[in-house]
């Protein structure tokens, strides 16, 4: 087994804004990529495990590297022993591919399993949670808000300025791997350390997206810092700044329901709701103890309505136990927990998209919503 160790290179400031982000001091955590002969760890090794430390200001990564058909037990145990004070790992997509294979080999080879004494932190999950999420409350089932044509690590590295320029697959990676095995044992050593160096590249720029990645974090739960709730005639405007100097690494923009704006820029997240002026109807729902009054176009409590003439009231139903009220209102994706608001519907529509009159609204009533 062979060790490479060197420093990662991301500004200062970048290396500061990923660990503010991380659910750990920045010191406990581990961002980490392998490389395999295969997809099935049966019939497969791990000959190249990389991982990278944030130190201070800076990140340092080291590698471990297979040089002979022999080290992968040794590759394991190096790995396992640099995750002794870790508390969080940082993979992208790890949860598919990487944890579930190196866990196994560490049980073929009679090893204790290092990620079952650490939190793991998959990144393609939470920006594909929080796509999943978007897409849901604005009806774009599919619809990816970053904008880009998938969420492969490569394609959100370019989003956050890193290109890697030439790069290999995993299929060529097999592929190099192979031909340095035989160079080596043909003693060709400047080519067989060209490809080593292929290799440790291709893992060096997978261990750099990986870190850039933890940026996105800031978009999938903003950190509130001192939100404001501003309203006018026509919309409600939903500010909040990041805390700490942390600023969006791109400027992002996209639809957050029916006509409502997100925007995502320099350090400033900005929610953008169109209000509805006009008619909505509240709606009771023990409607057995109400009574309809056809004339008026609503419903009365029976207490209230036994005093009405039998021929103008009607026993209500859950379509017609309603009250009327003109004004301007606030729509949400999702009624309130708080039941002393009251919420409004569209005649008709009970069940359907809910608001609230717009004076009512609170900061701390859609931070919960977001």
């Amino acid at each position: 087994m062979k060790i490479f160790t060197n420093t990662l290179p991301l500004e200062p400031d970048i290396v500061s804004q990923i660990g503010c982000l991380l659910p750990c001091v920045p010191e406990k955590a581990c961002f980490f990529d392998i490389e395999t002969t295969g997809l099935s760890p049966k019939v497969s090794n791990v000959y190249l495990i990389g991982a990278a430390f944030i130190r201070d200001d800076h990140m340092e990564i080291t590698q471990w590297f297979a040089d002979d058909y022999v080290s992968e037990a040794t590759l394991l145990d190096a790995f396992a022993e640099a995750l002794t004070d870790c508390e969080v790992v940082i993979h992208y997509n790890g949860t598919t591919f990487d944890i579930p294979y190196l866990t196994r080999k560490y049980i073929e080879h009679g090893r204790p399993d290092p990620f079952l004494k650490v939190e793991s932190l998959d990144l393609y999950r939470e920006i594909s949670r929080f796509c999943k999420k978007t897409n849901r409350d604005a009806g774009r089932k599919g619809a990816n808000i970053f904008q880009t044509e998938n969420l492969k690590l490569v394609t959100m590295e370019k989003l956050l300025g890193f290109d890697r320029g030439q790069d290999f697959s995993g299929k060529e990676c097999i592929r190099i791997y192979t031909e340095y095995m035989q160079e080596k044992y043909a003693h060709h050593d400047e080519t067989r350390e060209n490809l080593c160096a292929s290799l440790l590249s291709h893992n060096h720029d997978d261990l750099v997206g990986t870190c850039l990645a933890g940026q996105l974090l800031l978009y999938t739960g903003h950190r509130t810092n001192e939100p404001e709730l501003t309203l006018s005639e026509t919309e409600a405007v939903y500010t909040d700044t990041l805390p700490d100097g942390l600023t969006y690494p791109f400027a992002l923009r996209y639809a957050a329901g029916e006509n409502s704006e997100i925007t995502c820029e320099k350090d400033t997240f900005t929610l953008r709701i169109p209000l509805y002026a006009g008619t909505l109807c509240h709606y009771f729902s023990d409607y057995k103890n109400y009574f309809y009054l056809p004339d008026e176009d609503m419903a009365v409590h029976k207490s209230v309505g036994s005093f009405v003439d039998k021929d103008h009231r009607i026993p209500a139903t859950a379509a017609n136990c309603y009250v009327k009220k003109e004004g301007t209102f606030l729509p949400l994706s999702a009624p309130p927990l708080s039941s002393d608001v009251p919420i409004f519907h569209k005649k008709n529509a009970p069940k359907g998209a809910c608001y609230i009159e717009a004076h009512s609204a609170s900061v701390e009533m859609i931070s919960f919503l977001l």
